[in-house]
């Protein structure tokens, strides 16, 4: 009689997005053991992991085919029963197709990407058209396009997520399905076969031998075992002392993105209710949302970001940086990304923009200068695979990046994405849209004052911004 065959086991490092979408895939399949995700947070989802959040955009609109196809195939998923009530198609108007350069051009290309899947976008070429869709068809929304020339579109297929609990909704289906989700694990090293007890990367090979990864050891001392190991560690993926040799330096960087919120009454929510996520093709990465169900209203930078000395995130979750901030009243976003989310916030909704801001944030994602995700097996350790580099746009993809993931796993991913998020390829391509982008240093002695936070954008602040218009 022969021995049952048994199953490969797996453990994910992160419990984020990428960690937890691929544990489900995993599971769903029904070909691996036990699966088990373990992170450092003793809270999960993690406060400060990028994909803990209130809202993400979930959109199609992209120049590269590739992602516009995948994006697509994620927004069907999206509108299925299992995220009712976290998902909201509220349309997506793009503005400012009609810059000359670069920006205005690879607008127009990502209109007509848009159109090939989805007929009902259009676009949208005066004031009038604008102001219709962006006050989301009720008068008493005040919107204001400047100048005569403004183009852009509005693509009815696409909207916003509540991405906190579409993580755990995730959660939820780990432990249905069997999976084991362990807080309070933060990762140390990598466990290799063959190691001694006190063993782990720092005596990664051997003469003679190639060893692989068959687990790894955290903080506190535990070790956790399986036969396959995949690292998900979001922005903390390039700081990792233990992944040096395994992550290309230079590949995976932690960058800060600046968000704003502000809380509106219940009237303002209910007359806001219907806009659109709106975004500004125009350099700065600017985007906003409609009122959550909170009527928070969130609007946010994706640009070159900001960066530590240390490559480590300064987050909510540091005690120094909590210390810092309470003793010093001051929010997490340097002024000067402050400005330009107020001014870009009154170019449309000139009346949101005079509202004090409710509270400020600094997210943290893994960046990628080609703005390609990191997904490969490691070309050292066959079971270990890399999953980190969303680049900032990686969520939108939850319903499907698990199993592109898993495909990944499997050696089974299509090969010309295999090749476009490999480990080895050259991380000195810059992707044209991030050319003009420069990183900046985080300086604590810039961040915003907690008294300029509670104060509106001033007459005499749009009279400056009116004249760079």
């Amino acid at each position: 009689m022969s021995s049952p065959v048994l199953k490969p086991t797996v453990l994910i490092v992160g419990a984020g997005e990428l960690g937890a979408s691929t544990a489900v895939s995993l599971l769903r399949s029904g070909q691996y053991g036990k699966v088990t995700i373990i992170d450092r947070a003793e809270t999960l989802p993690a406060l400060d992991a990028a994909s803990c959040d209130i809202n993400k955009v979930v959109r199609f609109d992209y120049i590269d085919k590739d992602y516009a196809v995948l994006a697509k195939k994620a927004i069907d998923e999206w509108n299925k029963p299992d995220w009712y009530g976290i998902y909201y198609q509220s349309g997506v108007v793009v503005r400012g197709l009609h810059l000359e350069g670069y920006h205005g051009e690879t607008g127009i290309q990502t209109y007509q990407n848009v159109k090939a899947q989805e007929p009902k976008a259009r676009l949208l070429n005066t004031p009038e058209e604008f102001t219709r869709v962006l006050s989301g068809g009720s008068p008493s929304v005040k919107v204001r396009i400047p100048g005569k020339e403004v183009r852009g579109y509005y693509n009815p297929s696409g909207g916003w997520a509540n991405a906190t609990a579409a993580v755990e909704k995730l959660y939820s289906w780990i432990r249905e399905l069997g999976g084991e989700i362990i807080p309070k694990a933060e990762f140390q090293d990598l466990l290799y076969s063959g190691s001694s007890p006190s063993s782990s990367s720092s005596s990664s090979t051997t003469p003679g031998g190639k060893k692989d990864v068959i687990g790894v050891r955290v903080k506190d001392g535990r070790e956790f075992k399986a036969d396959k190991v995949v690292l998900a560690l979001g922005s903390w993926s390039g700081s990792h002392p233990s992944l040096k040799g395994i992550i290309p330096e230079n590949l995976v960087t932690a960058t800060g993105q600046t968000v704003c919120a502000i809380q509106l009454s219940k009237e303002q929510a209910e007359r806001y209710k219907d806009i659109p996520v709106s975004m500004h093709h125009d350099g700065s990465g600017y985007y906003s949302f409609p009122p959550n169900e909170q009527g928070i209203v969130k609007f946010a930078l994706h640009a070159a970001g900001y960066v530590t000395q240390d490559g480590v995130p300064r987050t909510a979750t540091d005690p120094k940086a909590v210390a810092y901030t309470n003793s010093q009243a001051v929010g997490w976003i340097p002024k000067d990304s402050y400005t330009k989310l107020r001014e870009q916030l009154s170019i449309v909704y000139p009346e949101l923009a005079q509202m004090p801001i409710a509270f400020t944030r600094m997210c943290w994602y893994s960046d990628v200068v080609d703005g390609n995700w990191v997904i490969d097996i490691s070309p050292d350790y066959p079971s270990l695979t890399i999953a980190t580099g969303g680049a900032g746009h990686a969520f939108k993809f939850l319903p499907i990046i698990g199993d592109l993931i898993k495909s990944r796993m499997e050696g089974t991913l299509e090969p010309h994405l295999q090749r476009k998020w490999r480990i080895t390829r050259d991380s000195s391509f810059v992707d044209p849209a991030r050319k003009d982008m420069i990183r900046r240093p985080l300086k604590l002695h810039e961040l915003v004052t907690e008294q300029e936070l509670l104060t509106g954008l001033s007459s005499s602040d749009e009279a400056k911004r009116a004249s760079r218009l």
